[in-house]
């Protein structure tokens, strides 16, 4: 999934949402985790951003997540973006995140 002068990077986020009972299942979660993609899409569209849930209870949530950098980006703006987006899934979703490892660059 390389695109000349692109590199894609994966990434797994552990979280636990703050309210007990905040979510009543996985669909309406998986409805609030699209809309959040979509907002970064818009705000960065070079990054092509996706995420997708891979694990969802109650109180304990993984979510998989891939975007793009390019050659040029340097670590800080690669830092950012993800400051960025955690800072969203923690606001908008009402979640701690635990847990955000990269876990491999292709």
């Amino acid at each position: 999934m390389t695109t000349s002068g692109f590199y894609h990077y994966y990434c797994g986020i552990t979280a636990q949402p703050n309210d007990e009972g905040q979510y009543e299942d996985l669909g309406e979660f998986d409805l609030n985790l699209n809309m959040i993609q979509k907002e970064l899409a818009e705000k960065e569209p070079k990054r092509q951003p996706r995420l997708e849930t891979t694990f969802f209870h109650e109180d304990w949530i993984e979510i998989q997540f891939l975007f793009r950098a390019s050659y040029r980006d340097g670590t800080e703006d690669i830092q950012r973006y993800i400051d960025l987006v955690i800072e969203e899934l923690e606001g908008q979703l009402n979640i701690i995140i635990i847990d955000f490892n990269i876990e491999s660059i292709s």
